[in-house]
């Protein structure tokens, strides 16, 4: 009876078909080792294409906290630029609002400039209308009596010692007028244009000593505010006309060959229509 191991022994060094089985069994274990090598590297593989598919989950987790860092970064950098953006269209917008702001005081200060500007224009064409009537009255023929001297436009020479009447022209005449009477007396104030006329005219007569006249009829306050359509103008007028008529008597004594002219020219301005 053969054993197992008899027959081991017998395959191995039998004489009969010995070489056919010796290479029948090598076969067999290189098939085996092929079996395990090859199982080996499917569950190499396996294992391998586990971790790999592992592994992108991971580089994919890995990389969206990488992108989601930088994302931040740049949301907090956009809310920051955004902010920025915010307080620069505050701060416009408040510009704005000044500039708005601003641009209405200034065309209310314009509006109020325009209505000075008005105002001093018609008061230009009134104060060259008031001093032309008394200039163009006296003319530029050069004339002289003992109470005034040398006269021109009506700027005598003794009144006036500084100016050269032979030569000013009616300009000239116009500033001094405006200067010496005009202005420092205020005529500028009055309501009324036919009194400032009559007062310039009385100036050219009687210096600055016409307000004094003119004063002492009626206040000084009421003259100004005194307009030709009040009920009381017609009696001032004449209160105003008669007083200086008086001084022109009073100094007439010692000069009566001009009183009937200067009187005559104080009918003229202080008239009553």
């Amino acid at each position: 009876m053969i054993g197992p191991y008899g027959i081991i022994h017998f395959v191995s060094f039998g004489k009969n078909g010995g070489g056919k089985l010796l290479n029948l069994k090598k076969l067999e274990n290189i098939l085996f080792y092929f079996i395990i090598i090859g199982s080996s590297l499917i569950i190499f593989s396996i294992l391998g294409m586990f971790l790999n598919s592992k592994t992108p989950q991971a580089q994919a987790q890995n990389v969206r906290v990488d992108i989601c860092k930088p994302y931040s970064a740049s949301f907090e950098h956009n809310t920051e630029s955004t902010g920025f953006v915010k307080e620069a269209y505050t701060e416009l917008e408040t510009d704005t609002q000044l500039d708005t702001v601003t641009l209405i005081k200034r065309y209310s200060q314009m509006k109020e400039e325009l209505k000075s500007l008005r105002q001093a224009l018609a008061k230009d064409r009134t104060v060259e209308y008031v001093i032309y009537s008394v200039v163009d009255y006296e003319g530029e023929a050069l004339t002289f009596d003992e109470t005034g001297g040398f006269t021109r436009y009506g700027i005598s020479s003794k009144y006036n010692p500084d100016i050269d009447v032979f030569r000013i022209t009616r300009q000239d005449a116009f500033n001094i007028l405006y200067i010496r009477y005009y202005l420092p007396n205020g005529l500028y104030k009055y309501q009324s244009v036919r009194l400032q006329v009559a007062l310039m005219h009385m100036c050219v007569l009687f210096g600055n000593k016409a307000f004094s006249i003119a004063y002492s009829v009626t206040p000084k306050e009421k003259l100004i505010t005194l307009r030709d359509s009040d009920p009381d103008f017609p009696k001032i007028i004449e209160k105003l006309r008669l007083a200086f008529r008086d001084h022109a008597k009073r100094i007439g004594i010692k000069n009566p060959k001009y009183l009937n002219g200067w009187l005559n020219r104080i009918d003229k301005v202080f008239y009553i229509e």
